[in-house]
């Protein structure tokens, strides 16, 4: 298994363009998505309560892993996402801005798929970024 191919799958297909069939495919049912202060558990989950609002409020997105090291069943990705704002976080107008986010993954595999992830994530600074 090509861990790497599926990291590369997480960015281009899931969070570049959308497709969230690609998620149910690259992770296990019943993985587990930890971002500070709340878990995402399972696919429908995850689609319903995060990426279906993510793909409203930021579009456009452009990801790149900057980062890539890999020791046994887990991977640590260090990456950058560039994206547009569209309104409908915090109560933050949008004028269409372009922000950047950055952040570091450690993704664990479990039988050839994305068992679970934790994420540390730039929202601060995006949220910085929107409001100059």
């Amino acid at each position: 298994m090509n861990k790497k191919r599926v990291v590369e799958r997480w960015f281009n297909d899931i969070f570049t363009k959308g497709d969230v069939t690609a998620l149910k495919e690259i992770t296990a049912p019943n993985f587990v998505s930890h971002v500070p202060n709340h878990d995402f558990n399972g696919h429908d989950e995850f689609i319903n309560d995060f990426m279906n609002w993510f793909r409203t409020v930021f579009t456009d997105d452009i990801w790149s892993i900057e980062d890539y090291l890999e020791l046994e069943d887990k991977v640590t990705v260090r990456y950058t996402g560039h994206m547009t704002y569209k309104g409908g976080w915090e109560d933050i107008p949008s004028s269409d801005q372009r922000v950047k986010e950055t952040g570091i993954m450690i993704i664990r595999f479990e039988n050839s798929l994305i068992k679970e992830m934790w994420c540390e994530m730039s929202d601060l600074d995006v949220m910085n970024q929107l409001k100059q």
